[in-house]
Parts: C-alpha cells; structure tokens; sequence
C-alpha cells in the first residue's frame, strides 16, 4: 500500500520550521580562525607609538570565549533535541493518532512506525506518512481482544517401568 504524504498546515513544532538561510555573503561572517589570524594581524602590525588598548583587546578575547561556548551549548542543545525526538518517536508507536487527511477528513489511526529524518519526527499510521506537526491527538490504542493460542494440555510420561 503506498504512503500518502500529509501537510502540516499551522504547524507550531520547532522541527518544522524552514532551515535557516544561507548566508548571502559568505565572507562577510568571519569563524573563530579568522578572527584570531586578525587579532594576530593587528599585534603585528600595529604603530610602536601608539599601542593597541589593552582594554579593547581584552573585550575582544571575552567576546570570542562567549562566542566559542555560545557554539558549545548550540551543539549540546541540538543533540539533546535529536534525542528527545527519538524517545518521542519510540513512545509513539501502537498509539492510536488522529490528524486531516489531504482532503481535510479527520483520520484516526494507530502507529506504524516513527522515524526522524532531517531533524523532523514522522509517523506512518493507517497508509498515511504523517509529519509529527499534523497530528492532532494521541490517545491510548484501541483494545483489542487477547489472542488465544491453542494449546495441547500437559500430559505427564508414563512411569518407567524397570526391567525384570
């Protein structure tokens, strides 16, 4: 049975925001690298007779240490939301999960399975390949009655008998 693809329309989950723009003007952004070769640039070459601030440059040096962790918790925060969107994708599956349908119908159907590709959570559920931000509710999933397995009842061996 193929997927039919659902839109999240109003969507106000983080993992369905458009990526970020690509910077226009490349070298206009200037990386850790580039700004410690010019930090070194300026020592260099600076006039004897009127010497660099010391306060500026320590300014400078602050802002590139707060520029450095700033990257560091932007990593560890997008590796702790990769995570959370894994856990939720494992809690999500065998419930029962309503959302529109391309037409507009109200779907409820239980959960295939759950994946997270590029940062967004989707489920299938019911032949619909739905984007987490579609659906409107989770809710328990149906009862179903238990599976009775016929079994052979237990039959002890027979004694042994010694041999005369």
């Amino acid at each position: 049975m193929p997927l039919t693809p659902i839109d999240a329309v109003g969507v106000t989950d983080l993992s369905a925001r458009e990526p970020a723009r690509a910077v226009e003007n490349p070298g206009a952004m200037l990386d850790r690298d580039a700004f410690l070769k010019l930090l070194v640039a300026q020592l260099k070459y600076q006039d004897p007779t009127n010497p660099a601030d010391s306060s500026q440059m320590l300014a400078q040096s602050a802002q590139l240490t707060m520029v450095d962790r700033l990257n560091e918790l932007t990593t560890a925060y997008q590796a702790s939301a990769a995570s959370q969107r894994l856990s939720l994708a494992g809690t999500i599956v065998g419930r029962d999960v309503t959302f529109l349908d391309a037409e507009g119908l109200r779907v409820t159907a239980t959960v295939e399975t759950a994946s997270v590709e590029n940062d967004e959570l989707t489920v299938i559920a019911g032949g619909y390949l739905v984007p987490f931000g579609a659906i409107q509710s989770v809710n328990a999933p149906s009862p179903t009655p238990p599976t009775v397995v016929p079994t052979q009842p237990f039959v002890s061996p027979p004694p042994s008998v010694p041999p005369a």
